[in-house]
């Protein structure tokens, strides 16, 4: 997993926790309601309430406060112990959604599918909200054919890619996708990959 970037280490007292989350949830809700061109070190210092020195002295640029604010989602809550495979994954797809549409905001989503246009906040994107996500769903189809639950021969990789873009699929043609969206798609690819 991506281990998020430190703040610039400066000399003087140190630095109030609060306010470094305080200047990261200003970011991360600008990233939902403006897309990654809306946070600039001069929106996050207006919409924090801090100083823009403030903001200065804990990142050096807008990617370096992006990638800050996109690693403090990083963190994902394993499925509950003892749950079976299709809850497991189940569970991650409802998260995966959720951190989507009320974390990061489908703007991201937007930006990240045109990422030549941002190519700094499409890698950190990738890197720190994406890729762990789908390694953790591999993971779970990898536990899955452990414990004889699943098919050991199907591609893993895509799998995942199959689940994870039917998401995007459904965002990008017709909206935000209906509430059952995660049974939906495990209803089609389950048979396909149980064993």
């Amino acid at each position: 997993m991506v281990q998020a970037e430190s703040p610039r280490s400066v000399p003087g007292r140190p630095r109030s926790a609060e306010v470094s989350r305080v200047i990261v949830r200003a970011a991360l809700a600008l990233l939902r309601e403006r897309g990654p061109a809306g946070v600039t070190m001069e929106a996050v210092a207006q919409r924090s309430g801090v100083a823009k020195t403030t903001v200065y002295r804990r990142y050096r640029n807008r990617y370096e406060l992006l990638r800050s604010s996109l690693a403090f989602v990083e963190e994902i809550p394993e499925p509950p112990a003892g749950l079976p495979s299709r809850e497991r994954l189940r569970n991650l797809l409802q998260q995966f959604r959720h951190g989507l549409e009320e974390v990061v905001g489908l703007r991201a989503l937007a930006a990240l599918l045109h990422g030549d246009e941002d190519p700094e906040f499409t890698r950190a994107f990738r890197e720190t909200v994406l890729r762990p996500r789908l390694d953790v769903m591999i993971g779970t189809l990898r536990a899955g054919v452990a414990e004889g639950d699943l098919r050991a021969d199907v591609d893993h990789e895509t799998v995942v890619s199959m689940m994870a873009g039917s998401y995007i699929a459904r965002s990008v043609t017709q909206g935000t996708p209906p509430a059952e969206w995660a049974d939906q798609v495990l209803d089609v690819i389950w048979p396909a990959i149980r064993a």
